[in-house]
């Protein structure tokens, strides 16, 4: 997502786009539709819902941002044919952002609110004129509230990743390092909240 938002959520949406490389959503209770074509029509019309993890909703205006973004890197040639495929990439990526935001939670881990509000007040200073301010939330699908939670929901997951890397690396680690395990130490733990997850996809 090579927006202002992934600027300002850096390192935390890096969790996020490395889950984006990872494979598609499997478990006992995932829905039969995720070992289709990825690149098969779209539903007409697509449903508000797109989604279910464990009970939670994710709907079409969450993922759209991200596939947005995607689509504006093709030709305008190739944007009709790739489109099913982008959005149910999109799809992917919130599914396994969902799965670690669940899990941050139950674990009872929080974002630094004072990463939060830095990420916040940087963009907020980028698009000092409110009309432009306005513009870029639309761009992104959320409201000024909502953009604030979705920054504390990618913290909150960065913080969690974190939490795993360092358990793995018995706390005894330079940053360098963990940056090297974090993609292994995400898969690792993607896997086993698959596992045991409930993931209904309606695209």
């Amino acid at each position: 997502m090579p927006t202002a938002l992934a600027r300002a959520l850096a390192p935390a949406l890096l969790v996020v786009a490395l889950a984006g490389c990872s494979r598609p959503a499997a478990g006992p209770s995932a829905s039969a539709t995720a070992a289709l074509d990825p690149a098969r029509p779209l539903p007409s019309p697509v449903p508000e819902v797109v989604a279910r993890v464990n009970g939670q909703a994710i709907r079409i205006h969450q993922i759209l941002p991200m596939a947005k973004a995607e689509l504006d890197r093709a030709s305008v040639a190739e944007r009709d044919r790739k489109k099913p495929e982008v959005v149910r990439h999109a799809l992917q990526q919130y599914v396994d952002r969902e799965l670690l935001l669940q899990e941050a939670l139950a674990r009872g881990i929080e974002a630094d609110s004072r990463q939060v509000d830095w990420a916040y007040d940087q963009l907020r200073r980028e698009h000092a004129d409110e009309g432009a301010w306005r513009d870029f939330l639309a761009e992104q699908g959320m409201d000024a509230q909502s953009f604030r939670a979705e920054l504390r929901a990618q913290h909150t997951v960065a913080a969690l990743i974190d939490q795993e890397v360092r358990q793995a690396l018995g706390g005894e680690a330079d940053e360098e390092l963990r940056r090297q395990k974090q993609a292994e130490v995400q898969q690792a733990l993607l896997a086993r909240l698959r596992a045991k997850a409930r993931i209904e996809l309606f695209l």
